[in-house]
């Protein structure tokens, strides 16, 4: 059996991320993070095969792709009803 997702995602307001804290002694600090893209595609794709009435094998991709950023990933998984 095939699967697949195709979308969009779309961050409003501030994308770069930053967080100020401080522990209970000693001055504040600012953590920066990479800042998140406005407009990323999300891909999915993926395939499941029955290995036997009660066992399911799933290899799959899933990425995000933006301006100047992307991410790739693949899993697998073995499901079995007992």
């Amino acid at each position: 059996m095939a699967r697949g997702m195709l979308g969009w995602q779309h961050a409003f307001g501030d994308t770069d991320p930053l967080s100020t804290a401080r522990f209970g002694t000693g001055n504040s600090f600012t953590v920066s993070g990479a800042p998140i893209n406005k407009n990323v595609a999300l891909i999915e794709a993926g395939l499941d095969f029955n290995l036997a009435p009660n066992a399911i094998l799933g290899i799959g991709y899933i990425g995000q792709v933006g301006s100047g950023s992307y991410s790739h990933g693949a899993n697998a998984m073995l499901k079995v009803k007992f």
